[in-house]
């Protein structure tokens, strides 16, 4: 079986042409004898109408096989035999992934262990705080090396959610994996929780402690108005129907913060302001569009609009503020600007198993006939280059000689 890395190379046979018209519109010159009874013959034009053979049948089938070794060697053919594939299967191409996170307690223990998988036929070692991207970049990478068991070896304390199974379920099934522990998690972390506007109309500082087993919180309300950034236009009628959506919304909590990104929900009905213009502004422009992404805002069933006024976002939104719904809109327009925030996920002290490792793990699957070989990889195009190359000297030394006979 013969694999052929750059087949696109095969339209270059349409060069055969080149060498079979030259040949047939070439024409031996006769040597001119004249006799004296020529004289008394009138002189005329001769055209031969009959069909030309080619010439140098044996020099063309010479410059035609010098093309065709030319194509085939840009082509990149490789033979697949078993004594290959063997070969082959003999030898690693190995990625390392080293997990570079905070959690992890030893980073130079994690770099001796990443340096030792690194004696193989080709490797490579790929550092990241993000297990998902460098895995990503080793796939890449293995995919560009020269025929080899391909394998996969992540160095990482494997704290609990650095890694699932469907991250591994990316790469291809041919490759193997491998993981190698680095460091241990402390028992328990303290940790400070993100500042938390609306709840019970206030402002509150979260801590927790966190265990392998479970996480503990305490919440402690500071001084400060809960929700300042978010206003209302409505009816006169509505004010209270709008304070009390806005209460409801925020009773679930909402990401504290600067003030300078300003909102402002117009329910149906409200006064028409002058002024307003067309969202352009970044944050603005990025928070439109996570609330046409909303979920609470897709339930309420409300149809919404934006503007920019004043450096301030203007939604108009379909529904009224006595609707049952309006909370819900206030609710989408609140996450939508200030994204629900989460604990540092640096500070979980939980491990994935050495069981559930275990049964992750797989080895390296065989090369076979189905490899993909890449046009940087070891192919037998040097053979057929020197075919040219020889067939090419051949054709030289045979144009020179007939040159020479023919003077």
């Amino acid at each position: 079986m013969i694999a052929w890395a750059v087949p696109a190379a095969f339209a270059g046979l349409a060069l055969l042409a080149g060498p079979i018209l030259v040949h047939m519109l070439l024409r031996r010159k006769a040597r001119r004898v004249v006799f004296p009874t020529t004289r008394f013959f009138e002189v005329t034009r001769a055209a031969a109408v009959r069909f030309q053979r080619p010439s140098d049948i044996g020099l063309l089938i010479l410059r035609c096989g010098i093309v065709v070794a030319a194509v085939l060697a840009a082509a990149q053919p490789t033979l697949l035999g078993a004594w290959r594939t063997a070969r082959w299967d003999k030898r690693i191409a190995r990625a390392v992934v080293v997990d570079t996170s905070r959690s992890v307690t030893s980073a130079q223990d994690a770099a001796r262990l990443a340096d030792q998988e690194l004696a193989v036929f080709s490797s490579a070692k790929f550092e990241s705080a993000e297990l998902r991207d460098a895995m990503r970049r080793a796939s890449d990478w293995l995919e560009r090396t020269p025929p080899a068991r391909r394998e996969l070896v992540i160095v990482s304390d494997f704290q609990r959610g650095a890694l699932d199974r469907d991250a591994l379920d990316a790469l291809p099934a041919a490759v193997g994996v491998r993981f190698i522990r680095a460091g241990t998690l402390p028992p328990q972390q303290d940790m400070r929780l993100p500042v938390i506007a609306g709840w019970r109309g206030g402002t509150w500082q979260g801590a927790g402690i966190v265990r392998a087993d479970a996480t503990e919180a305490t919440w402690t309300r500071q001084n400060g108005p809960a929700v300042t950034w978010l206003t209302t236009r409505q009816p006169g009628e509505d004010v209270e129907a709008a304070a009390r959506a806005v209460a409801g919304a925020a009773s679930f909590g909402v990401a504290a913060g600067p003030d300078r990104h300003r909102v402002v929900v117009a329910f149906a009905g409200a006064p028409a302001v002058a002024g307003e213009q067309p969202v352009t502004t970044d944050w603005m422009v990025r928070s439109e569009l996570a609330l046409r992404r909303s979920g609470w805002l897709r339930q309420s069933g409300a149809e919404i609009r934006t503007a920019e006024q004043g450096g301030a976002l203007i939604v108009h939104a379909s529904v009224g503020a006595s609707d049952p719904m309006a909370p819900a809109v206030v609710r989408a327009v609140m996450l939508a600007v200030r994204p629900t925030s989460i604990a540092d996920p640096e500070t979980e002290v939980a491990t994935i198993p050495d069981a559930e490792l275990a049964r992750w793990r797989r080895e390296p699957g065989p090369v076979g006939n189905a490899v993909v070989l890449s046009p940087d990889g070891a192919t037998d195009a040097r053979w057929l280059w020197a075919t040219a190359l020889i067939m090419l000297g051949a054709e030289t030394w045979i144009r020179r000689r007939s040159s020479v006979h023919a003077a």
